[in-house]
């Protein structure tokens, strides 16, 4: 067997890696969109509130950024 890849098969293997491609693309952005609202959220109750509840909206806001982390679980 040749081990060289004819055209068709590259090409073929291009779409199904631009896909893969799109995919992981599509699904980072829903995901950076979703972290943007909750952390504006996040701010916005912050900026709202005094003391302890103020404190606790930064423990919340600790934790958002925390969940960037993979594997981290608390």
């Amino acid at each position: 067997m040749n081990p060289e890849l004819d055209a068709f098969t590259n090409v073929l293997l291009a779409i199904v890696i631009a896909f893969f491609a799109v995919l992981i693309l599509v699904g980072l952005t829903m995901k950076i969109n979703e972290f943007s609202h909750e952390l504006d959220y996040l701010n916005r109750e912050i900026a709202r509130t005094e003391g302890a509840e103020r404190e606790h909206w930064k423990r919340e806001k600790r934790r958002l950024w925390l969940s960037l982390l993979p594997f981290f679980r608390r």
